[in-house]
């Protein structure tokens, strides 16, 4: 039996490549040119997008463009892709099916290393399908289990107090006390900001920073922020780039968010939750009649070159070696 450090290892790194695609559980995607793909003939008809080779050998059909778009947006994290992009896709999968028609490249098949990295890859994807299909099955998620969720965690829906903030940053505290005295004589705080804060950016947009949140450790412009009321604004300011002065534009008050904003989150923490039991549960099944021996020797040597230790009979020069890491 795996002690508990190695069956921790196992279960993170499976679990995760498993569940990555979330609550709903997803397929995994092979790109159109895994390891583990036939040579097949030349598809006819319409769904051929591209071909190529002196007697159009090679074909990239719709189906083959299409997943490999989907494992780039996956990639990227990316909803939608450009032109240029897709073009560039079908471009790699084209000059990858060229370069798979040369002799050399193809002797590369027979090569051992390569022959042992394709079956592990293959073996990883069996494997995590499997148990995919057995997780799947098995874990449901209720909306009772996750209006219980809410009920009995209202802490953790609570939105703390914000501020919406400008500001207008001055380089001197002269221009800033002149700036000061043009908004205590009632001038717009929008039009002092666009006129005079050397912060380009929020100074174009009225002096507008945005919304800020209380957190239990605020910043020192937290500290500004919450003690001003609505509309009001704050004494000169010295900062690292200058002279402020902010504005308390709007004060939202805490509350909780909605039990309908809060689901799916809910929702995907339950899930992930019961499958990693069901996934614990359904290793330690196969562990518990597996027959499991580790020569802890072999293992001890191997944690020790992973680990870049030095070994009992080298010099204690050795360590000169490793990386130097500069104190902050």
């Amino acid at each position: 039996m795996f002690g508990a450090k190695g069956n921790k290892t196992v279960l993170l790194s499976l679990l995760a490549a498993l569940l990555a695609v979330g609550a709903p559980a997803g397929k995994t995607y092979a790109g159109a040119d895994s390891p583990t793909a036939t040579k097949k003939a030349a598809p006819a008809g319409g769904d051929i997008v591209a071909v190529a080779g002196e007697n159009k050998t090679i074909a990239i059909t719709r189906s083959q463009l299409e997943q490999a778009i989907a494992g780039y947006k996956t990639t990227k994290s990316k909803d939608a892709l450009t032109k240029a992009e897709i073009a560039g896709i079908l471009e790699d999968l084209i000059r990858r099916r060229l370069l798979l028609q040369i002799d050399a490249v193809k002797a590369y098949r027979k090569d051992p290393a390569i022959i042992a990295r394709v079956k592990d890859y293959e073996d990883t994807q069996i494997v995590s399908r499997w148990v995919e299909d057995q997780i799947r099955s098995k874990v449901q998620v209720s909306e009772q289990e996750i209006k219980a969720y809410y009920d009995q965690n209202r802490g953790e829906f609570r939105t703390p107090p914000r501020v919406k903030a400008s500001y207008i940053l001055l380089r001197s505290r002269e221009e800033a006390q002149m700036v000061q005295k043009k908004l205590h004589d009632g001038q717009d705080f929008a039009k002092l900001a666009k006129q005079y804060s050397i912060d380009l950016p929020t100074g174009g947009r009225g002096g507008l920073i945005g919304t800020i949140s209380e957190s239990k450790k605020p910043s020192e412009l937290g500290r500004v922020l919450f003690l001003l009321a609505r509309g009001e604004t704050s004494d000169i300011i010295t900062t690292k780039a200058g002279y402020a002065i902010f504005k308390a534009d709007k004060i939202y008050a805490p509350g909780f968010k909605p039990f309908n904003v809060a689901f799916n989150d809910i929702r995907e923490k339950l899930f992930q939750k019961k499958a990693h039991d069901s996934f614990k549960q359904l290793v330690q099944n196969v562990e518990k009649n597996g027959a499991i021996k580790i020569d802890k020797e072999q293992l001890a040597a191997i944690e020790q070159t992973a680990s870049n230790a030095p070994g009992p009979q080298e010099p204690q020069t050795a360590q000169a070696a490793a990386p130097v890491v500069a104190a902050k």
